[in-house]
């Protein structure tokens, strides 16, 4: 059986801004220029649809995607990060412990289980749709935990969250759920 491509897509860069809940922050000048890059990648010709999460740093994605490529989209706040509270200075110690502890929450944030669970059956209903390739465009913790069931692995690794880029690209081949491309940064922009 001939591959079944699904790119997974971590959002761009953002603007963070303390002030505001993190669902709502925007592309910064870095992550308009990752974007750039990533709508350079050859896959965008090929692809029959994308599937965001609803947060304005993912959708800007899927908005682009189909100005540039006519291709439709929808947002699905299944597809969205970890609901957490507040913003914490020392982030990667609690996604640390987040990782270690996938089954909890920690610090008032949405277990790493759960997350996953509610990404993951979107990525098997878009699986099971066929219309593909496909493009799913999220965020940093829920991809890394996706990544890690496609691997095998109890839970993410830490430094390998560290390294997953923004406005990186990975494709799986959802006929076997097999990591074909691990994540890569886009493309140069403009």
């Amino acid at each position: 059986m001939p591959e079944q491509a699904l790119y997974l897509i971590r959002h761009p860069a953002t603007a963070v801004d303390r002030r505001r809940p993190s669902e709502e922050w925007q592309l910064s000048e870095e992550g308009g220029r990752q974007l750039d890059g990533l709508l350079k990648q050859e896959f965008w010709g090929e692809v029959r649809q994308v599937y965001s999460s609803t947060e304005p740093k993912a959708a800007a994605v899927a908005e682009r995607a189909s100005e540039a490529y006519g291709v439709p989209f929808s947002l699905h706040d299944d597809l969205r990060e970890l609901r957490r509270s507040g913003f914490f200075t020392d982030y990667e110690r609690v996604v640390e412990d987040v990782f270690r502890s996938p089954a909890r929450e920690v610090n008032g944030w949405e277990s790493l289980e759960s997350a996953l669970g509610r990404a993951w059956s979107i990525l098997t209903q878009v699986a099971a749709r066929g219309a593909l390739p496909a493009v799913v465009v999220s965020h940093g913790l829920v991809l890394s935990a996706v990544r890690a069931k496609v691997l095998g692995r109890q839970a993410p690794d830490l430094a390998e969250w560290r390294r997953l880029p923004f406005g990186g690209v990975a494709r799986v081949d959802v006929s076997k759920w097999q990591l074909v491309e691990d994540f890569t940064p886009p493309l140069a922009g403009r």
